[in-house]
């Protein structure tokens, strides 16, 4: 047996040697490619000053933030006719309509860009991309229901609601009385209706606050607001792919690196999305005893 232990250790320790001696540092150069113009745009049923931010791309090195893009031409055409954003005066790059308006369920939206030239060989180009704002579901109300574990506890937020028979995607936002809670995009909550398809969803979890977190953790009084964005599917995928980007693949069964999705076309990088936006509101419980 001490035999067998000797051996043992002595496999362990040219191993471990082995290890130190394939250690290396491997420097990967990665190569400047041809700037794209990135677009982040909205269409919602808010009646609010829609905008359009543009940027450009740059090297993955490159610490600083993204280039905007100034002096575009950004229209937007839809039904009732065609409206030129204007540039914001102190931030460059983004773009509004010059008037507030409610955007309309079933309604397409077309964003076209133009008077920018990316690849700057002196010639303009021409992006466009176009959305429909969805139905969506019937938003009935929300539920407040405590969960506690060794582990974690708080709210968990359950949504009741009509699904209609139609396909659809659904972008789910908590406040916590005037507080957005999922104010970066890594925080949204999107999910396709495959699982409730046109049918009464009966207490949908579509939150959670916790208590260990301070901007979640309720007090009695405090106001909760569901913020449902029926969206539609290539904003669906937009989200889901830039989540996956900024968290990570996991190595051994995630697919082959691919470019976030995006539905700008002639080569733009980004997404423009319309959707409805429905709003409803609880008031946090007294505390469980």
């Amino acid at each position: 047996m001490k035999g067998k232990y000797i051996t043992y250790g002595m496999i362990l320790f040219l191993v471990a040697i082995g290890l130190e001696s394939c250690t290396e540092i491997v420097e990967i150069e990665l190569d400047s490619t041809y700037r794209r113009l990135v677009v982040y745009g909205e269409i919602t049923s808010d009646s609010v000053h829609h905008q359009v931010e543009l940027s450009s791309s740059s090297d993955y090195f490159l610490n600083e933030p993204a280039p905007k893009v100034s002096g575009a031409l950004v229209e937007l055409e839809f039904d009732k006719g065609l409206i030129t954003l204007e540039e914001n005066d102190t931030l460059p790059g983004v773009y509004l309509t010059p008037d507030a308006f409610r955007g309309v369920p079933g309604e397409t939206y077309r964003l076209n860009i133009s008077h920018v030239d990316m690849d700057e060989d002196g010639e303009d180009e021409f992006y466009h991309a176009e959305s429909t704002i969805p139905g969506g579901l019937l938003l009935d109300s929300i539920n407040l229901t405590y969960f506690k574990t060794p582990f974690t506890s708080g709210y968990q937020v359950l949504m009741y609601a009509l699904d209609p028979p139609s396909r659809e995607w659904y972008n789910f936002k908590l406040w916590k009385n005037s507080d957005l809670l999922a104010d970066t995009l890594i925080k949204y909550l999107v999910q396709s209706d495959d699982f409730f398809n046109g049918i009464y969803i009966f207490g949908l979890p579509v939150g959670f606050l916790s208590d260990e977190d301070p901007r979640e953790a309720l007090l009695e009084g405090d106001t909760v607001t569901l913020e449902l964005n029926s969206i539609d599917q290539n904003y669906y995928n937009f989200v889901v792919d830039a989540q996956l980007e900024i968290s990570g693949n996991n190595p051994l069964f995630s697919g082959p690196p691919a470019n976030v999705r995006s539905n700008i076309k002639e080569g733009g990088q980004g997404v423009f999305t319309a959707f409805s936006i429905q709003r409803i509101s609880c008031l946090a419980p007294p505390p469980p005893q």
